[in-house]
């Protein structure tokens, strides 16, 4: 049991982290394309950091979840396509 959950936060802790509001959505696509898994966070206009973790494609998505498309904001648009990983026991599939 200890073994999976070191292999279980070492994944965690390879994931790429990066600030948006300074890329574009182009960038952000490369990004996504390149490592497959990302944390993309920017600064909320209240000044909150609000962060999600987004994917390639549904390969890097866990069993019985499914993919998501979904809009963010980045530096040259509003509207920025990207992909995250939904639970289909949650929201159905």
């Amino acid at each position: 049991m200890a073994a999976i959950l070191s292999i279980a936060s070492s994944d965690a802790s390879a994931i790429v982290r990066y600030m948006v509001q300074g890329m574009t959505c182009a960038e952000v696509q490369e990004a996504l394309d390149r490592d497959g898994i990302a944390i993309l966070y920017r600064q909320g206009e209240s000044g909150v950091v609000l962060y999600d973790r987004f994917v390639k494609d549904g390969a890097f998505c866990q069993a019985l979840s499914m993919t998501a498309r979904e809009r963010i904001m980045v530096a040259d648009t509003d509207e920025c396509p990207v992909s995250k990983c939904i639970d289909v026991r949650r929201f159905g599939g």
